[in-house]
């Protein structure tokens, strides 16, 4: 398994690994605690951010896990992958 595959990402790991898969064009200051949705996350960017993760941090994550506390932020985010990872 690829390393990456096998560590939960910190917040600000995230941010930078979706600006690199140009999921969201996020400034390099971005806060661990800001609004993705503000920031432009949508249905169809939602819809590519499941595959992408599944992808990079071998988590799938299923419908129920994509409420808008869980994407409201990098930290909320990071916080869900870990959990499935776990």
């Amino acid at each position: 398994m690829d390393a990456s595959k096998q560590l939960s990402p910190n917040p600000t790991d995230l941010i930078d690994w979706m600006n690199g898969e140009g999921l969201l064009d996020l400034d390099w200051d971005f806060p661990e605690d800001g609004d993705l949705v503000a920031a432009g996350l949508n249905s169809a960017v939602v819809s590519q951010l499941v595959i992408a993760v599944e992808d990079e941090y071998g988590v799938v994550l299923s419908s129920a896990d994509l409420t808008p506390a869980n994407l409201a932020t990098p930290l909320a985010l990071s916080k869900l992958i870990a959990k499935r990872k776990g």
